[in-house]
């Protein structure tokens, strides 16, 4: 596909570490290209969710959830960028659906771990096929050096990430 032809009179959106011959149009292309990939991502876990019968928030609630032995609602927050609150009505809500159970920690009587139910299970083995290959074509580009590369690079992306937006909000409220 044509690329529409690039204006050279604006400013850059990077330092100089990260032009291409004095230019941010490669870096500018990298970042619509992420969030178009995003979009993917997003489709696929949205799938993945209707297809298991629960919301997007659920599905990745149950991907981690399912994979650990118990798993605190504040480990689950943290590990997926959400609120704490907004994992406490969410898990509720699985809960209730008996897709997941509750039990106090040994460790910790305070805190209270979460972990698959049978029904989890049944409702994760249906949606593997679809994972596999769906999965199989997401990421069929990469071996499995490419792909353990690629793991370390999107971890300390998201690090970075996290670093930024705590910037960005840091000065948007500075310039209110």
């Amino acid at each position: 596909m044509p690329r529409p032809r690039k204006r050279n009179d604006l400013p850059l959106t990077v330092s100089p570490k990260l032009l291409a011959g004095g230019s941010d149009a490669d870096f500018r292309d990298f970042i619509l290209d992420l969030i178009a990939y995003g979009y993917r991502l997003d489709a696929c876990r949205n799938a993945f969710a209707a297809i298991a019968g629960v919301s997007a928030a659920q599905y990745e609630i149950l991907m981690l959830v399912s994979h650990t032995d118990g798993v605190s609602v504040g480990e689950v927050a943290a590990r997926l960028h959400r609120s704490g609150a907004f994992i406490t009505i969410e898990t509720n809500k699985l809960v209730e659906r008996g897709v997941l159970e509750k039990s106090s920690d040994p460790d910790d009587g305070r805190k209270v771990l979460l972990h698959a139910a049978r029904k989890c299970r049944a409702m994760l083995e249906r949606l593997a096929p679809y994972q596999v290959r769906i999965n199989d074509v997401l990421f069929g580009s990469l071996g499995a050096r490419r792909f353990r590369e690629l793991r370390a690079l999107v971890r300390e992306q998201l690090a970075s990430g996290d670093r930024a937006v705590a910037l960005l909000e840091f000065l948007q409220r500075e310039a209110a």
